[in-house]
């Protein structure tokens, strides 16, 4: 309901437009249009569909004020959060063109009108020497999000710290959304995993229906997989909470692709865990036949030979994705040369059936499959 009545505000139905631009209008609108934005990234139903009505009628109201008006500096301001909220440059280029902004904006508005046209180096020289701080709230959230956007490749802790300053300035926004998505993108989720797991609770819980969040979820899974590498159990169940939100599909690629570097890491315990959670998430044959797959390759890596081999005839390798079928084979040619250490028998590897070229993984797997006696060690560890 609390959306609802925002929606309605923000698309005018309450805010009309006169014929003609009064004081602080285009301050209103762009703060609707803000409002808007917020409602959209934390889900309200309809706020999306309603921006480019609001869009466009902030042109409306730019193209009404008159040459004297621009000289409020509310409205030079405005002008560039209204552009840094992605609208169109062509409605403030025109009274950038005809030198209405007043000469102290020019710096300001000229940047936020070369950043909208996508021209980002030209933004840069323009927008990055402007002391965010030093600017009201909003105008600063905004920019401080945009010189972060634009030093990413140049300077990540200097990004870092204008993303945590946006954020800081605007919560509940879509500043704030893109603020912790941007930051979250460079953070580095093993080395500083307490500030990777403070941004991504805080977008989970506010920004978790945003139109955006696949991005923040794809670097989830990232995340887990590689704190799953790093071996770090205690912060591995961190980042799997975390992942309770995500759709039923991408949980069930974030615990496969877990269990496959625990089984080819010999980690039967983790990998068995994670294919425990992947199991009621198998919504297709090809899903259900590849957690299939790994329970037999667990029963193999922990000596029960005999079901590995019942297991693994009853899976249709057809249905089964490439890196699947390469995990199968490299699964079951260490499974033989465990069978073979059993049994006191020589656990040379077998010469190869084929010429293939081995992929990168079945190279890199079996040279950490290679020595039996470790990976008998490996894989009977609980």
């Amino acid at each position: 309901m609390i959306f609802a009545r925002v929606v309605l505000l923000a698309t005018g139905l309450i805010i009309p437009l006169a014929s003609s631009a009064e004081a602080g209008e285009l301050t209103e609108q762009v703060r609707a249009l803000n409002t808007l934005q917020g409602a959209m990234v934390q889900g309200a139903a309809g706020a999306r569909g309603a921006i480019p009505a609001q869009i466009a009628r902030i042109e409306d109201v730019v193209a009404s004020i008159d040459g004297e008006a621009w000289k409020e500096k509310g409205n030079s301001s405005a002008a560039a959060i209204f552009l840094f909220c992605g609208g169109p440059s062509r409605s403030i280029r025109k009274v950038l063109d005809a030198h209405l902004i007043p000469e102290a904006d020019a710096s300001l508005v000229t940047g936020a009108v070369a950043y909208a046209e996508g021209r980002n180096q030209d933004a840069a020289k323009l927008l990055t020497p402007i002391d965010a701080r030093a600017l009201p709230d909003t105008l600063a959230a905004h920019l401080a999000l945009i010189q972060g956007g634009l030093l990413i490749a140049s300077d990540k802790a200097k990004a870092r710290e204008l993303f945590d300053l946006a954020r800081l300035l605007m919560p509940s926004s879509l500043v704030e959304e893109a603020a912790l998505r941007r930051e979250l993108s460079i953070v580095d989720a093993v080395q500083d995993s307490n500030k990777f797991l403070v941004l991504g609770r805080r977008y989970g819980a506010q920004y978790a229906k945003s139109p955006f969040s696949r991005n923040y979820w794809d670097e989830m899974r990232a995340a887990t997989l590689r704190a799953a590498a790093s071996g770090e159990a205690p912060r591995l169940g961190e980042f799997r909470a975390m992942m309770k939100s995500a759709s039923p599909a991408l949980r069930f690629e974030t615990h496969m692709g877990v269990a496959r570097h625990a089984i080819l890491s010999g980690r039967v315990a983790l990998a068995t865990t994670e294919t425990q959670y992947a199991g009621p998430l198998a919504d297709s044959p090809s899903a259900r036949a590849r957690v299939e797959l790994y329970r037999a390759a667990l029963a193999g890596l922990a000596g029960d030979f005999e079901t590995a081999e019942v297991e693994f005839q009853k899976i249709d390798p057809r249905i089964l994705p490439s890196a699947e079928v390469e995990v199968r084979n490299i699964v079951t040619a260490a499974i033989s040369r465990l069978q073979g250490a059993a049994d006191g028998v020589s656990s040379a590897a077998p010469e190869p059936v084929d010429a293939r070229p081995e992929s990168t993984v079945e190279r890199s797997a079996l040279q950490a499959l290679s020595d039996t006696d470790a990976l008998l060690q490996r894989a009977t560890r609980r």
